[in-house]
C-alpha cells in the first residue's frame, strides 16, 4: 500500500487473487511483442459483467500487473504507451527495464527537489521565526 494512496492500491483480496489475476494471466500469454499489446482499458472491458458486480479498475489491474511481475508468473511481462505485452526479443525486455529505470530516476528527482524545498521552508521558518 502506498502512503496516501491506501484504498485504491490495498492488497488483492482473496477474489482477485484466485479469479481475476489467473484470467488476467492466461490472457496476457499470447500476448507476444510489442504489436500484440494490449491496454489496461481493454483488460478491464474484457472482464466487466464477467464476475457480475465486480468491476476491474485501471489501479488494480496495475496491483495485479505488479503482483505478476513481482513473482514470476509471468516472464518478461512489459509495458509501453500501447499495453501490456510479453517480450518477444532481449531487446523489448531491455527496453521495458530502461524505461521503467527512467521513470524510477525521475521520481527520485521529484523526491529530492521536495525535499530539498521542505529543508529551505524549515530553515526559513527557524531564521525568520
Amino acid at each position: 500500500m502506498l502512503t496516501g494512496f491506501e484504498i485504491i492500491t490495498e492488497d488483492l483480496n482473496p477474489f482477485e487473487e484466485k479469479e481475476v489475476l489467473p484470467l488476467i494471466v492466461a490472457g496476457l500469454r499470447s500476448k507476444i511483442g510489442k504489436a500484440q499489446a494490449v491496454t489496461s482499458s481493454y483488460i478491464c472491458k474484457a472482464l466487466e459483467g464477467r464476475f457480475g458486480k465486480y468491476k476491474l479498475n485501471p489501479v488494480k489491474l496495475r496491483k495485479i500487473i505488479s503482483t505478476i511481475r513481482i513473482n514470476g508468473i509471468l516472464q518478461g511481462l512489459c509495458s509501453n504507451s500501447k499495453g501490456y505485452y510479453l517480450a518477444e526479443t532481449d531487446e523489448e525486455l531491455l527496453e521495458c527495464i530502461d524505461s521503467l529505470s527512467e521513470r524510477l530516476r525521475h521520481q527520485q528527482m521529484v523526491v529530492d527537489a521536495l525535499e530539498l524545498q521542505h529543508k529551505f521552508k524549515t530553515e526559513y521558518e527557524r531564521v525568520n521565526g
